[in-house]
């Protein structure tokens, strides 16, 4: 991907020349210095201090009728912010402020250099002849950016350069006829950096990003952009700022295939168009109320008829993800010491179909919470949630649900606080309404309520060079009473079933182990959860064993995450890795496996090694790679490699890969290649993601 290219701070040279217009004076020190009523001449070692700059030089002259100062010989300027100039004749006027340089020579306090062999201050406007920019080694530079010419306007800090050429060693890696931009790191309206890429089924890519700096609270980027072998499109962001809390990024796009790609190409659509919303607040209501709460609002929605709508984008905004199933979603919330209360909605569009009237939307749910608080006694402790969902959609059965739950909780400990016991009691109520068919009854009713008993200690201990804290608890869980009405669940229509499902929890025991061993300066060394649930009235009782670890000895580090079903006597799956890092380089392994028993239909199994590196060579040599490999096919899944090189002046990264990309029929394996150069300290021109 093509990045900006210029900073403002190119023109910090020779703002130099203006750092301090408002006292004019000139003192003048040299071995030789001979004076009349109109004239000074200096010779040998001058110094001439003149506002807040040291010029250094080998003669100099200053007609005190024509305010005028002219120096010559191997010039010197130490001034505006740690800046140099070098150059062999310089005259100022001085009570205009006027200045022309022959062959200047500038270096920044950033170490970036510019030679010019004129250049010329008038009333605040700078004009500079054919120039060299760059930041490398001056003899022999790396990068290097010529120009024609330039002017710039020091009280607007605006900038325009003509005909710049952007060269690596001596081959030539950008051009443009035109270049402006701001000095004073202000957004302006204009031409950013092009996107440049390549793609077999596409072609070459070109995008031309076109900046509107509206206001200073608004703008609006238009991503213009051809594909020669499929089409061209254009995609705009308008982005705002409505307060000091609050912003949000609108953005539409629209894409029309050739007939040509669309015959090579067979699609669902031969166009792709989408809408994006995105707004975020921190405050909406809560600053102008009296009341002790805060709230937000947080909106991200999606309209669009196809995923290659976002494959299109060069940069995608904050949204679901490249996959078939889009979410658009709304939150706001209120929060306070004692209530939580959130509405949101969610909506999907599945670019699988040809429309989405049997998907079903959240539209909308709201939500209130009553947190933890004491009831009658200090140790007996109740909290409250109370929901509202509505299920809807234009084809099929819909829901309208209203929930509440109760845990109430009686708490105390004994020996010493070592153990804890605490006995509970859940109540839940729903009620469901249905709609949009033919029913025999339209509304369930449902109620249930749980017993808990749970016995848990928190034990931290000291020994010689390490912490160890235990955290055990064995839980009983009985399922209470539950009724249903008019009728039981099961009798429910089969549309109706699909929505919801209700029922009491098997009677059950519940262990629980975590345990942490931190060092001496708390950090954590090794950890372990282990959970294991035992059902009374199963056949097979014990239920899968969950146990997570991981254990770090200095630049080691193993972990491992396991699940055991004991009914089938098989690892449900597991995930094992091993990491070493060191400064120079760095290479974890890790396993992957899952298999597809029989109580979990949908399932997709997994048999992967993967293997991860990085080396560096030196300062300047970095190289990176890894891959995923299936055991079970034999083959790769997936693949990288890639590396970076690192100078003072410039670097360069480049990787090719191999990917998995969403299509609009399905999914794509694509061999990406992607190269980025950088110019320091100005930004960087890249080839894009160009596939292979």
């Amino acid at each position: 991907m093509a990045k900006r290219f210029f900073l403002a701070s190119i023109f910090c040279f020779i703002q130099m020349l203006c750092a301090a217009t408002e006292n004019n004076k000139i003192e003048i020190t040299a071995k030789h210095l001979e004076s009349t009523k109109t004239t000074v001449d200096a010779k040998e070692n001058v110094l001439v201090y003149y506002q807040d700059t040291i010029i250094r030089a080998n003669t100099a002259h200053y007609d005190k009728t024509k305010k005028l100062l002219v120096l010559d010989g191997k010039i010197e300027m130490i001034g505006y912010q740690g800046s140099k100039e070098h150059s062999n004749h310089m005259e100022i006027y001085t009570d205009t402020d006027e200045v022309t340089f022959d062959e200047l020579f500038l270096v920044s306090k950033q170490d970036v250099w510019l030679y010019s062999d004129d250049v010329h201050k008038k009333e605040g406007n700078y004009t500079l002849g054919t120039s060299m920019l760059s930041s490398c080694d001056t003899t022999d530079p790396l990068w290097k950016m010529f120009f024609e010419r330039s002017e710039y306007d020091s009280q607007a800090h605006f900038m325009k350069v003509y005909d710049a050429k952007v060269y690596l060693w001596d081959m030539p890696m950008f051009y443009t006829p035109y270049m402006s931009f701001s000095t004073n790191k202000q957004r302006s309206s204009g031409l950013l950096f092009p996107a440049f890429g390549y793609r077999s089924s596409e072609g070459l890519l070109y995008e031309q990003p076109v900046y509107w700096a509206i206001s200073p609270s608004m703008d609006l980027e238009l991503n213009p952009q051809i594909r020669t072998a499929r089409s061209t499109g254009l995609y705009g962001t308008f982005r705002f700022v409505d307060s000091a809390y609050s912003s949000g990024q609108i953005r539409t796009g629209y894409f029309k295939d050739k007939v040509s790609y669309s015959e090579a190409n067979p699609l669902i659509n031969d166009s792709h168009y989408g809408l994006e919303l995105n707004y975020e607040s921190s405050r909406v209501l809560s600053h102008l109320s009296d009341f002790d709460f805060t709230d937000g609002i947080y909106l991200n929605t999606m309209l669009l008829n196809d995923i290659d709508y976002l494959n299109m984008q060069s940069n995608n905004l904050n949204q679901f993800g490249l996959t078939p199933l889009q979410e658009s979603k709304f939150n706001y919330f209120t929060n306070s010491n004692d209530y939580y209360t959130g509405i949101n909605a969610k909506y999907y569009i599945d670019t699988r179909k040809e429309n989405n009237d049997d998907t079903l939307q959240v539209l909308p749910s709201a939500r209130f919470h009553k947190y933890l608080n004491h009831f009658i006694w200090d140790n007996l402790t109740y909290s409250t949630d109370f929901e509202i969902n509505n299920f809807d959609r234009k084809e099929g059965a819909t829901l309208k649900q209203a929930a509440l739950k109760i845990p109430l909780e009686f708490t105390t400990s004994f020996f010493d606080d070592y153990v804890n016991i605490a006995l509970g009691e859940e109540f839940y109520y729903s009620k469901f309404f249905f709609g949009n068919g033919e029913f025999v009854h339209d509304d369930f009713e449902y109620y249930s309520n749980i017993h808990k008993v749970k016995l848990f200690t928190d034990l931290t201990k000291k020994y010689e060079g390490f912490i160890h804290v235990m955290q055990p608890s064995f839980v009983y869980l009985r399922p209470g009473n539950e009724q249903q009405s008019p009728l039981e669940f099961s009798s429910l229509d089969e549309e109706q079933k699909e929505l919801f499902t209700v029922g009491l929890p098997e009677e059950q025991y519940n262990a629980r182990l975590g345990q942490y061993f931190y060092d001496e300066n708390m950090n954590l060394k090794f950890f372990q959860r282990l959970i294991q649930k035992y059902y009374l009235n199963r056949q097979y009782k014990l239920a899968d064993t969950a146990n997570e670890m991981q254990y770090n000895w200095n630049k080691w580090s193993l972990y491992n995450n396991i699940t055991y079903a004991h009914e089938f006597s098989k690892i449900r799956d597991t995930s094992t890795r091993i990491s070493y890092h060191e400064t120079e380089y760095s290479l974890s392994a890790g396993y992957t496996y899952k298999e597809a028993l029989p109580d979990f239909i949908n399932t997709i199994s997994a048999n992967d090694i993967d293997l991860r590196g990085s080396y560096m060579y030196n300062k300047k040599i970095t190289l990176l790679g890894g891959f995923t490999y299936n055991i079970d096919e034999e083959e790769s899944k997936q693949w990288y490699a890639g590396g970076s090189y690192n100078r003072e002046c410039w670097s360069v990264v480049t990787s090719i890969r191999q990917d998995i990309v969403p299509r609009p029929t399905g999914f794509t394996t694509d061999y990406t290649f992607y190269m980025q150069l950088n110019f320091i300290p100005f930004g960087s021109i890249g080839t894009g993601e160009p596939q292979l």
